[in-house]
């Protein structure tokens, strides 16, 4: 078992919202939380979990990270012990490498499950994943051969 030392979900709250004020946080959540809910969160002691989905989901969208972890956050506020069963991915090699490169790493991975979650909350509400392709696949070919600026046709890969 892995266990991962978490945040309360107002140290939560507090070190992702940036320079925002709470009303702007509560439109980037969705207007889940409201501005008022989230001045609670984070001005007095959490005494229950959620009473909807919405709010943590709201959150994990607002604040820019995944809902696993607006769900542990909440979890250690309520004073509930967090364990993950999960395996990690884990690449060899990689504790040797210095400590800005496994930040690098992490941060990556946490990234990519991030927007991996993204599409799948997109596509359980029937919404158009909002995860973007770097390189759409057909639309570097269709520009040039468009004869836009800076694309050269041989040096596309092959099809």
């Amino acid at each position: 078992m892995n266990t991962k030392p978490t945040q309360g979900i107002r140290e939560l709250i507090l070190n992702k919202r940036g320079d925002r004020s709470l009303e702007a946080l509560s439109r980037a959540c969705g207007g889940v939380p409201t501005r008022a809910n989230l001045d609670r969160l984070v001005n007095k002691p959490i005494l229950s979990w959620p009473k909807e989905n919405a709010v943590i989901i709201g959150l994990a969208k607002g604040l820019g990270v995944r809902v696993i972890d607006v769900v542990t956050a909440y979890a250690e506020s309520l004073g509930l012990p967090v364990i993950s069963e999960m395996q990690d991915l884990t690449l060899p090699g990689a504790g040797a490498l210095p400590e800005s490169s496994q930040r690098v790493l992490r941060e990556t991975s946490e990234n990519m499950l991030w927007w991996q979650e993204q599409a799948e909350i997109s596509q359980a509400q029937n919404e158009v994943a909002s995860v973007h392709e770097p390189f759409p696949v057909g639309l570097d070919r269709l520009a040039a051969d468009k004869g836009e600026k800076g694309i050269d046709p041989e040096q596309l890969p092959e099809d």
